[in-house]
């Protein structure tokens, strides 16, 4: 339908059994829809058992088209898919040159066949833009397939002391990254943390304080609200400190965590893949590769046309701080350090070292308030006092490189002979235990109809496992 061709959301089955009853004058029922859904989606995007199969063929030349690109996949000894992991070299040059050392981990549920877990890496460009370093495909989110995937991204970015993680409380993840990045800084994300303090403790009013004292910039401010915190409820001061302060008080962090304090960029990511996740898994794959080549496309497009030293949102930043420090009055200690008053406390900025007392602006290497005034106050310019990260040169250097499609139809790719005789297989899948949902037939007509449709069941299949007398909603049949 012409209607669709351009939409990522699919049509639901009532706009379809509505379609056909408006445009064709012809009744079908809810099975038939959910049949006919299937069928068309198998015939754009492929069935999702053969898709397992092309696996190797399509990262050979997904590798050719983008030099660089890192990709691994790993079947079991009966040659069923078990993971796969990829990163283009292009996010893997641009990391390296333009981007803050903070990577965020997460995974979200796949929707399609076979299920399984999308894992992502990803960072914020100086921008604050998502950059998607890179993705994997495993079973679920266990110790063996996230150290999996974390070796595999060990591969192409290196254990260092100015990198830093920031993941949600998966007991997997936080064990295997002390396992596989030894010398990089470990933080959890704030939401998870609060959202266990309230599932947990159900402390009302709490919440609001421990997300101010997380982020204190002064270690001073911080312990004043955590003992406000301790006081309040023992339990929940215990909680946060076994859950690791230092891991998600922003002050505390060891590393350089910036202004990334939650998982929110991968967990947009996966929004932004969301009807993406239903497909099987070389759709999947180049849907991801296509939403990667139109970002760097626009933002290289964006960023080539911003004039200002500092990329918009920073000049943004910039802005709103010019305006809170109009008052302050800004007084010479010696040629480097200067004492700023006018606000709460009374500030020591120091231009050399690029530090001011109130910690924004060593923890996040942008000018505070403070240490723009005094810029202002001995004529210098702000660029140069700022992350080289957050400079539009740098921003631009993230996206000068353009992330290509395979673009050779696929009956025409040429691979080695190894490649060629590849065998992957589809997983073993089990549908998850849960409860199954009873239909409560309130009606007469209900029950009518309820006994029509059991009486010619017989004639559909079950979309999943193809076998007669049940439905994809209540399978529970190994594949």
């Amino acid at each position: 339908m012409q209607k669709y061709e351009c939409v990522k959301e699919r049509p639901k089955l009532r706009e379809i059994i509505q379609i056909m009853r408006t445009e064709h004058g012809c009744e079908i029922s809810y099975d038939q829809a959910w049949e006919s859904k299937e069928y068309a989606e198998n015939a754009v995007r492929g069935i999702p058992e053969k898709s397992y199969g092309k696996i190797p063929k399509y990262l050979h030349m997904l590798k050719e088209a983008n030099p660089g690109t890192h990709t691994h996949y790993l079947t079991d000894s009966d040659d069923r898919f078990k993971y796969l992991f990829i990163s283009f070299g292009q996010s893997i040059r641009g990391f390296y040159q333009a981007i803050r050392r903070v990577i965020v981990n997460v995974g979200t549920f796949l929707k399609g066949k076979y299920k399984g877990v999308l894992l992502v890496a990803t960072a914020l460009d100086g921008n604050s833009n998502l950059y998607p370093i890179a993705f994997g495909v495993v079973d679920s989110e266990n110790d063996l397939s996230w150290e999996w995937f974390l070796r595999q991204l060990n591969t192409v970015i290196a254990d260092d002391q100015s990198l830093a993680f920031i993941s949600d409380r998966n007991t997997s993840v936080l064990k295997v990254l002390a396992k596989v990045f030894t010398q990089s800084t470990h933080g959890i994300c704030i939401h998870h943390l609060l959202n266990n303090v309230v599932t947990f403790f159900k402390t009302k009013g709490l919440t609001g304080l421990i997300a101010k004292a997380s982020k204190e910039y002064r270690v001073a401010d911080f312990e004043r609200k955590f003992n406000d915190i301790k006081n309040i409820s023992p339990l929940v001061g215990n909680y946060l400190v076994e859950a690791g302060v230092e891991k998600w008080a922003r002050c505390k962090f060891p590393g350089f965590r910036y202004d990334v304090r939650t998982t929110n960029p991968a967990e947009s990511m996966n929004a932004a893949l969301r009807s993406p996740r239903e497909y099987p898994i070389i759709p999947l794959l180049d849907n991801i590769r296509e939403l990667l080549t139109k970002w760097f496309y626009d933002r290289g497009r964006l960023s080539a046309k911003h004039k200002d030293p500092l990329t918009i949102e920073v000049e943004k930043k910039i802005g709103r701080r010019i305006e809170k420090g109009k008052t302050f009055i800004v007084y010479p200690v010696n040629q480097n350090q200067f004492l700023v008053r006018g606000d709460k406390i009374d500030c020591l900025v120091d231009l050399e070292l690029r530090s001011c007392s109130c910690g924004k602006y060593n923890l996040l290497k942008i000018p505070c308030r403070h240490a723009i005034k005094t810029v202002f106050s001995v004529d210098k310019e702000l660029h140069p006092l700022t992350d080289d990260m957050y400079t539009t040169t740098t921003w631009r250097k993230a996206y000068e490189e353009c992330i290509n499609p395979i673009g050779v139809p696929e009956d025409s790719w040429q691979v080695l002979l190894d490649v060629e005789h590849a065998r992957v297989l589809p997983p073993e899948t089990r549908r998850a235990a849960g409860r199954r949902k009873k239909r409560r037939y309130k009606t007469m007509e209900d029950k009518i109809r309820s006994s029509q449709g059991s009486q010619g069941s017989s004639k559909h299949k079950c979309s999943r496992c193809g076998v007669a007398g049940h439905k994809r909603g209540t399978c529970d049949i190994p594949i």
